[in-house]
């Protein structure tokens, strides 16, 4: 038990890590070359799929049987992450850039390929 949150402890913070330096490339490229709406909406979920997707190869590789599901898990835990942080800063329900399904989905789903191909 304690195995697994220690690591669930490593992966969300190398995910978080990823996520502000993924972040801090598209701003520049925001602040340069200024895209559509559309254009950053992917380049947003494209982090968070690259994020959980690492995060869910790290669960996966940890864990012996159904990496699938750790992998999830670890987007899970991103997103709720994430949702979270959104939700104090804002005091509502985040509006976003990308819906709360949208980003729910993709962190899942990018977590639990991670897992499978670990």
């Amino acid at each position: 038990m304690n195995k697994i949150v220690v690591t669930f402890i490593k992966e969300t913070l190398i995910e978080l890590l990823i996520s502000t330096v993924l972040l801090a490339i598209i701003s520049f490229i925001i602040l340069k070359m200024m895209p559509g709406i559309a254009i950053v909406k992917i380049m947003i979920l494209a982090v968070y799929c690259i994020s959980t997707f690492v995060g869910g190869y790290i669960m996966g590789s940890v864990m012996n049987r159904r990496k699938f599901i750790w992998g999830a898990l670890a987007g899970l835990v991103y997103f709720i992450i994430i949702f979270l942080g959104a939700l104090i800063v804002k005091g509502e329900i985040p509006q976003g850039t990308i819906g709360v399904t949208e980003g729910l989905v993709a962190s899942v789903l990018a977590g639990m390929i991670g897992g499978m191909i670990s």
